[in-house]
């Protein structure tokens, strides 16, 4: 009985917060008609930090630091939209709108396409839908290959065989993306970075040389984190530490 109770208090206060964050939401969409962006970013931050989370309040407040010049925190919450969801094209196009707004300009390595190949097959499905492929197909396999032992006709039997084959590979394949794509979805692979100029150490020290110099915007992966220091790294193969205080983690 006291279990129930805790759950049940539990439902009641998460019910509360959703309705009041629900209210706020309202509150900040007009603030934003009213082009009153400075307050709109105070809500949207107040209702990211009880936790409550969505790609449309990432996508709202993307737009509202955009408005205000702030490009590098408009590209982080666009990122983040487009990591929960990266099917949006409202977001892909506001993304690739402030990233024309960025200073510096990191030529590729040559096994850039690669990676941008593979995590555009990974996001081009969200891992709930990978993981109804894999159901559909494997049920769909299993089927084909109990009528391969009743049916009589050997055509039958040869078709049914076959596509029950391509079945089970459609299974295979799709649970490997799904998995992969939920792994990508929760770990930390890359910052943005947020001040208009940071500077890149050799070392995860304040004290230590800078390397080089990054502006707002610049997108980065991240290889390693230790304390408060992020071990970046460029897409030219530059390396370096900052402190994980003035990038977007994602």
């Amino acid at each position: 009985m006291k279990k129930i109770k805790i759950i049940l208090l539990m439902l009641i206060i998460t019910s509360v917060k959703v309705f009041a964050n629900t209210d706020l939401y309202i509150q900040a969409e007009k603030l934003y008609e009213q082009k009153k962006y400075d307050e709109a970013i105070l809500i949207y931050e107040s209702i990211l930090s009880s936790k409550l989370t969505s790609p449309k309040l990432y996508y709202n407040l993307g737009n509202c630091y955009f408005k205000t010049n702030q490009i590098g925190k408009a590209i982080y919450n666009y990122e983040l939209a487009k990591k929960v969801n990266p099917k949006d094209d409202d977001t892909k196009v506001n993304l690739k709108i402030a990233n024309t707004k960025t200073i510096d300009k990191i030529e590729n390595k040559e096994n850039y396409f690669i990676g941008a190949l593979k995590n555009s097959i990974l996001n081009y499905f969200t891992s709930t839908i990978w993981a109804w492929i894999s159901v559909i197909s494997l049920i769909s396999s299993l089927f084909l290959f109990f009528l391969f032992f009743i049916l009589n006709s050997m055509v039958l039997k040869r078709v049914g065989f076959f596509i029950g084959i391509i079945s089970f590979i459609v299974f295979v394949g799709s649970m490997v993306l799904g998995y992969s794509s939920l792994i990508l979805k929760n770990e930390i692979n890359y910052a943005i970075i947020l001040p208009h100029e940071l500077k890149v150490h050799i070392e995860p020290t304040s004290n230590s040389d800078t390397k080089f110099s990054l502006h707002e915007g610049t997108k980065v992966s991240v290889i390693n984190q230790i304390s408060q220091w992020v071990n970046i790294k460029l897409e030219n193969g530059n390396e370096g530490w900052v402190e994980s205080s003035n990038v977007g983690l994602f």
